[in-house]
């Protein structure tokens, strides 16, 4: 019951934030930014949920190092 209150309680407030940020981007036709906002969204809405089930987010300096030994091989 708890956990399904905490999921709740993120779904409205991404919601919300959506719908206070997103239309106007829409409106001006800001595609780029607008891919930004729900890229930042999305990420911070999953690892959110991960906290909220009880498991460890992923650790971003692995990404990171990764993105980088690829880059610079």
């Amino acid at each position: 019951m708890k956990v399904s209150l905490y999921v709740l309680t993120l779904l409205i407030i991404t919601v919300l934030l959506s719908l206070v940020d997103l239309p106007a981007l829409v409106k001006k036709k800001q595609r780029k930014e607008l891919f930004f906002l729900v890229s930042l969204f999305s990420i911070g809405f999953i690892l959110n949920f991960l906290l909220i089930m009880g498991k460890k987010p992923p650790n971003p300096n692995k990404l990171i190092i990764s993105l980088f030994k690829a880059l610079l091989n």
